[in-house]
């Protein structure tokens, strides 16, 4: 039987422990995955990106539980059991489920070989803060067939534990990429055949009357200031969504999802 680690000062709870946050991780190249549906389908998909799994006390004791620990044990699979309260330290939600992973964050070396599909759709998000609104729009944008997402200096981390679950896991399928500077992913961009397109609340392009027939950058901007005007700048095309005369805005990961959508309808992807 395995121990239940109830210490604070065990070394392993203080490692994950790190792990949340952004620091630790960008230097373990590690992450933290939370909950029952996206452990077990990262484990049936991507089990050689899980390191660890860790288990609430709670958890183990229950039928769901029960079963999964029989299903780790017959595969061998690393795991621990943590407390409640240790559990509760490290989950991002009020009532935790009590399963938790220990990911390596996946690499990728050769960006080019992905921006050479057609037709091609990638999305950069220049300073959003929202971790929800990160993770929601890497979903979105693996349900669109985008073949990746870079993301700058200033924008919430990907990898953060809210990040991940709200991406429902599409992270791991999908490439998403720092970058430094988004004038070299722009440059990068433009020498691959990408038309750059930055999105404005008002006063751009209308959406539905925009050319999409040639590979597309879209470029999603801060919750409260949207896209720098040093960015909009080295875009090619400004678009809006036209709205309600009522409405101010549309919520970043929302916007997302219209215009890749759209992009698709008008390429007859789908």
């Amino acid at each position: 039987v395995k121990m239940v680690i109830k210490s604070k000062e065990n070394k392993f709870f203080k490692w994950v422990k790190e792990l949340t946050e952004t620091k630790k991780r960008k230097k373990e190249k590690r992450f933290l995955l939370e909950g029952f549906t996206f452990v077990k389908e990262t484990l049936e998909k991507f089990p050689e990106l899980i390191e660890y799994i860790i288990l609430g006390e709670g958890f183990t004791k229950s039928e769901k539980g029960k079963e999964f620990l029989k299903f780790l044990n017959e595969r061998n699979f690393p795991y621990y059991i943590f407390s409640s309260s240790l559990i509760k330290e490290i989950s991002s939600t009020e009532t935790p489920q009590g399963i938790i992973a220990v990911i390596k964050q996946p690499e990728y070396q050769d960006i080019s070989s992905f921006l050479k599909k057609e037709p091609n759709i990638v999305i950069l998000l220049e300073e959003i803060q929202e971790p929800n609104n990160v993770g929601a729009i890497i979903r979105v944008a693996l349900a669109a067939k985008a073949s990746a997402v870079f993301y700058t200096k200033g924008t919430a981390d990907p990898y953060s534990l809210k990040s991940v679950r709200a991406s429902a896991v599409a992270i791991l399928h999908l490439p998403v990429i720092r970058i430094e500077e988004i004038k070299e992913a722009i440059t990068m961009l433009k020498e691959n055949g990408f038309q750059i397109i930055a999105t404005v609340p008002k006063g751009g392009e209308n959406l539905f009357k925009t050319d999409f027939s040639q590979k597309s950058a879209v470029i999603l901007g801060n919750e409260a200031r949207g896209v720098s005007e040093k960015t909009k700048n080295l875009a090619d095309k400004l678009i809006t969504i036209p709205m309600s005369k009522k409405a101010q805005s549309l919520n970043v990961a929302v916007s997302a999802g219209i215009i890749l959508y759209h992009i698709l309808y008008k390429n007859k992807i789908f």
